[in-house]
């Protein structure tokens, strides 16, 4: 194994173990900080990767998490602009980072579907959605060499079914 393979496989699990710490944090605040940190970490491992779109959308990623700290005082107009620009954004990145239709379509789908989950929906609609982005982040993580993210996303995945299981049957407010 050559220093690259090395800074790579240590940045994902240092992504890995951000990722997991925003689940075991009592903060929300914590719990999105911590979420931004692991996909600025995500993006620096597909950048060493070349992963190109994957890079520029987990910067991105990075970014609507920071900002959805403040989501829950937004009105609704203002996250419905944020959806908008972020979803323009991520199809501008995809466009200009083009390097197929795996590559570049599952991280745009992914970023899609997790921008309007994290601004428009509530508790149990979000993690439905996040179900799926997770999947499409899985399979890319799986087909770029992003063992760690493919990783990661299982582990959340898991931990996200509990939690539905756990909601089922809830009263949920909107």
């Amino acid at each position: 194994m050559n220093v690259e393979d090395i800074l790579i496989r240590t940045i994902g699990a240092m992504a890995f173990g951000l990722s997991i710490a925003g689940f075991c944090v009592i903060s929300e605040r914590g719990t999105k900080l911590l979420f931004a940190l692991s996909s600025l970490a995500w993006g620096a491992q597909y950048y060493l990767l070349g992963v190109h779109t994957g890079f520029l959308i987990m910067l991105l990623t990075s970014v609507r998490q920071a900002v959805t700290i403040y989501s829950n005082v937004m009105g609704y107009r203002l996250r419905i602009a944020l959806v908008l620009g972020f979803g323009g954004v991520a199809v501008a990145i995809a466009a200009f980072t083009w390097q197929g239709w795996l590559a570049s379509s599952l991280p745009l789908a992914a970023t899609l579907l997790g921008t309007w989950a994290l601004f428009m929906m509530g508790n149990v609609g979000m993690r439905k959605a996040t179900l799926a982005t997770n999947a499409l982040w899985a399979v890319h993580g799986y087909l770029f060499n992003s063992w760690e993210l493919c990783l990661t996303m299982i582990v959340i995945t898991v931990a996200n079914v509990y939690g539905l299981y756990r909601l089922r049957g809830v009263a949920v407010v909107p």
